[in-house]
């Protein structure tokens, strides 16, 4: 009974998507996706193996993004775009679609296109007016599709701030830090040295991705739980702080392990284990901060961002 059920989903679904000429090239589009999403998959999958929290916010974007557009499934079937809004929405499908193969190189730049071609279907479907009412909807559905939103991040930092800026600074709280408890710590740029020693707080130490998964798990939540703005926003800043603060014992504890534990005890702190240790206990006093912030407000839905 359930194969006969799916079978005649199949069916209905199959002469949906050819029943009107804008259905054909809505279809068309989905189809020309094909060739980007296995890689896509892919890709996400091997950060996943490799520790990336890609995957989690990938899926959440898209499930909080679509999520909102099924609820009001009905209300859209009722917006019609303008004929020029209509053909608008074509191009861009079509231009993109004639595109992406010859992109096969890029993961980054097939993400473009098809996130032109999901724009172009929207355009085509439900004109401008379907942006301003589902804006934030539509930027979620958008991120969903990128593979590495940390590595675009890191890039725009990097070229929006001095050189090896928050390594330095990460390099010198943690040799205030040191010195707060009686070590004799001097930080030269990226460098922490005491008397025996010396360690280099490279980018991977300088917090960065962890401050943009605190970000990225904060807006998650926020919308999750249909926090105000202002309350969201607080979600967002207090994880990125503490991302920021946890960092700092972090670095005094891989200084102490490479110049007086050794290089055996450097490497358990400095990975995948030791990783966790601090992961776990930033995202148990995140979690209590969060939950006081949610506290302070009752949840409204309407007031929850749209």
């Amino acid at each position: 009974m359930n194969q006969q059920k799916i079978q005649r989903s199949i069916v209905q679904l199959a002469q949906l998507s050819i029943r009107t000429p804008h259905h054909q090239i809505v279809t068309f589009g989905l189809l020309m996706g094909l060739l980007y999403l296995p890689e896509l998959l892919r890709e996400l999958g091997k950060a996943t193996l490799s520790g990336s929290t890609n995957l989690f916010f990938n899926f959440g974007f898209l499930y909080l993004g679509v999520d909102r557009l099924w609820r009001n499934r009905t209300s859209l079937t009722k917006v019609l775009p303008a004929d020029e809004e209509r053909l608008t929405g074509y191009l861009i499908i079509f231009g993109s679609a004639a595109l992406m193969p010859f992109c096969l190189s890029s993961i980054s730049l097939r993400a473009l296109l098809w996130a032109g071609i999901l724009l172009g279907i929207a355009y085509s479907s439900w004109g401008v007016a379907f942006f301003k009412t589902y804006y934030l909807s539509s930027a979620l559905i958008l991120l969903s599709f990128y593979p590495n939103w940390i590595y675009v991040l890191a890039e725009v930092w990097r070229l929006t701030t001095p050189p090896e800026y928050l390594e330095k600074l990460m390099a010198w709280a943690g040799g205030v830090a040191l010195q707060a408890i009686g070590q004799p710590a001097i930080a030269k740029g990226i460098i922490i040295e005491l008397p025996t020693g010396a360690v280099q707080v490279g980018y991977g130490c300088s917090g960065f991705d962890m401050a943009v998964t605190m970000a990225g798990a904060s807006l998650l939540m926020g919308l999750w739980l249909k926090q105000s703005r202002i309350d969201t926003i607080a979600m967002v800043v207090v994880g990125v702080m503490l991302a920021l603060i946890f960092n700092i014992p972090r670095i005094m504890l891989l200084t102490i392990a490479s110049v007086y534990w050794g290089k055996d005890s450097f490497e358990f702190w400095h990975g995948p284990w030791g990783g966790q240790i601090f992961s776990t206990i930033l995202f148990t006093v995140y979690y209590y901060a969060v939950m006081w912030i949610v506290e302070q407000q009752p949840v409204k839905p309407k007031q929850g961002i749209n």
